[in-house]
């Protein structure tokens, strides 16, 4: 009886975890989501690398017509992300080959500014954490000396 009791019971617990996780959405975008729209909120450079940034996310949503204006969502979890083409930024290089010796004076590359909008898709980095990559080119600020 009492292993007919406690047979039941587990049966109980797994259907009410069954009903929680069909009820409530989780806080996290799922990985098979595929892009999402995010606003840069802060950026932090990545000690000892050339130029790359681990930046702070939160999702971003599209008003509706006719003005199309974005907006930080509602949804308010922050997240990390990390630049696709800064994942380029070691050595000589920044981004696709552009050779960091190669880049004028008074130009150099820099963070994505804050409050700027991108899309970015979910990953598992190798400690199985989930990282935003920005889908992006490289920001590279100057001004041009007559």
């Amino acid at each position: 009886m009492v292993a007919l009791v406690a047979f039941l019971t587990d049966i109980r617990r797994q259907q009410l975890d069954l009903q929680r996780v069909a009820s409530r959405s989780p806080q996290y975008p799922s990985m098979g989501q595929g892009m999402v729209l995010m606003k840069v909120i802060g950026s932090t450079l990545i000690t000892g690398s050339d130029k790359r940034y681990l930046y702070t996310l939160r999702e971003a949503v599209v008003a509706a017509p006719p003005n199309y204006s974005p907006t930080q969502s509602v949804n308010t979890p922050q997240y990390y992300g990390l630049s696709v083409s800064e994942l380029s930024n070691a050595g000589p290089t920044y981004a696709y080959g552009i050779t960091a010796g190669n880049v004028p004076a008074g130009f150099n590359a820099v963070a994505i500014p804050n409050d700027s909008y991108c899309a970015a898709f979910p990953h598992y980095t190798t400690t199985g954490d989930v990282v935003f990559l920005i889908v992006n080119t490289q920001a590279i600020d100057g001004a041009c000396n007559p």
